[in-house]
């Protein structure tokens, strides 16, 4: 039975049974000794009627005086020596006197009975409270994961007294805690998602401006070099700021798990040298090189669009923590249970300080000597791999460089 699954009510009910037999046990060896008692002073008795029978040689009309009149010490004496040497002593077997015999087994029967009796009372009290007690703690165990996966009206019962109850309550105590904390954080995240969305969306109006208007300059072919020096700047740094926009807006989309995946089947190797080319260029201007080393066989089922996305913000951060002469390892690997993307780098690294905090939005490591990036699309790519129902992991030393792992179960690509 499940009550029995508790290892402490185990134990206890253990205990009982082992005290219950250990009574039963002292209980008959108490007995036994009442009937030696009993039988040493029967035997007394006989000694001492048999002596009073031979010494006085009575006839028929005396005997009942054997049993009635007092005894001397010369009547024991000489009844003992008469019985005993007919073995009739203290070390004869209980079985050759009856009543002796008699008295053993009705107060043996007795004191067993009484010993069972009370412990079968005991085990079933106890019993019927550890079925009640099981059940209230199988029903609260039911509850608290109905309020873990999302049901937060639910509250254990704590009408009634004693410690469970009180536990129960200080469990509702902390179930409205939680309640009101995930309330208050949905709210914050509903703020932060629309504050985001709408100044994302409200500064691509004057940025699209800023830009024609930029480009009217730049059209304009002013001969001075401080001038066109400054406009390259300036729409060097609008395309960093629609950029921002582009990310943070594909941010306020994911936290608000209103995308649509169009999930479609992909050769992995296309796929990949398709991005790597996107990159090519940079890492050839920067004296980087990116390889890629993948089965033309492996395909996925994910969404192309937004896979590139968080794809591309990895290569993308591994090539920002790479100096000239580096290299950016792309590779598959297609095992039994799940698929592997490994991007590797053996750039800069990162510090162990950091490693834990790579992929919340908007950290900007003490120790990074990039000063361009917002700290978002690493976010952006966890989110987008585990809505594809994978793992991003990642493992770096600093001064040798990073490795990304992207995980995807079979099972959730099928």
């Amino acid at each position: 039975m499940r009550i029995f699954d508790i290892k402490d009510l185990r134990k206890l009910f253990i205990s009982i049974i082992i005290i219950l037999f250990s009574y039963i046990l002292l209980g008959q060896v108490v007995i036994a000794m009442v009937t030696n008692d009993y039988k040493k002073e029967l035997i007394k008795h006989d000694y001492e009627v048999a002596g009073y029978l031979y010494e006085n040689k009575i006839n028929i009309s005396q005997l009942p005086a054997a049993f009635t009149n007092e005894k001397g010490r010369e009547d024991y004496e000489s009844g003992e020596i008469l019985l005993r040497s007919a073995g009739y002593d203290e070390s004869i077997n209980n079985s050759f006197i009856p009543s002796v015999k008699a008295f053993y087994n009705k107060y043996a029967v007795i004191v067993f009975i009484l010993s069972l009796g009370i412990g079968i009372t005991l085990l079933t009290i106890l019993f019927i409270f550890a079925v009640r007690y099981n059940k209230t703690l199988e029903k609260a165990n039911s509850d608290i994961l109905n309020f873990m996966n999302g049901n937060q009206k639910i509250r254990l019962d704590d009408s009634e007294e004693g410690s469970l109850s009180k536990l129960f309550s200080s469990i509702n105590m902390m179930g409205t805690s939680l309640t009101t904390h995930i309330i208050k954080e949905k709210q914050n995240k509903e703020f932060l998602k629309d504050t985001i969305s709408d100044i994302s969306h409200q500064l691509k109006t004057p940025l699209a401006a800023l830009e024609m208007y930029n480009e009217i300059i730049l059209d304009e072919n002013v001969n001075n070099d401080v001038v066109n020096n400054f406009n390259l700047k300036i729409k060097n740094e609008l395309e960093r700021m629609e950029n921002l926009i582009q990310k943070l807006l594909k941010l306020a989309k994911l936290d608000s798990g209103t995308i649509q995946l169009n999930k479609e089947n992909c050769n992995l190797k296309r796929f990949l040298e398709n991005i790597t080319m996107r990159f090519q260029t940079r890492a050839k201007y920067e004296g980087k090189k990116v390889v890629l080393n993948c089965d033309n066989n492996i395909s996925l089922i994910w969404d192309k669009e937004w896979m590139l996305e968080s794809i591309s913000n990895i290569i993308k951060n591994a090539l920002d923590h790479t100096e000239s002469g580096n290299e950016i390892f792309i590779s598959c690997d297609n095992t039994s249970v799940a698929i592997r993307i490994m991007i590797k780098d053996n750039g800069f690294g990162i510090h162990s300080e950091d490693l834990h905090y790579i992929f919340k939005r908007f950290y900007r490591s003490k120790f990074s000597k990039n000063t361009q990036g917002v700290g978002i699309g690493l976010t952006i790519s966890k989110s987008i791999v585990e809505k594809h129902g994978g793992t991003i992991m990642v493992e770096s030393e600093l001064g040798t460089g990073t490795t990304f792992n992207l995980f995807f179960s079979k099972l959730t690509t099928l």
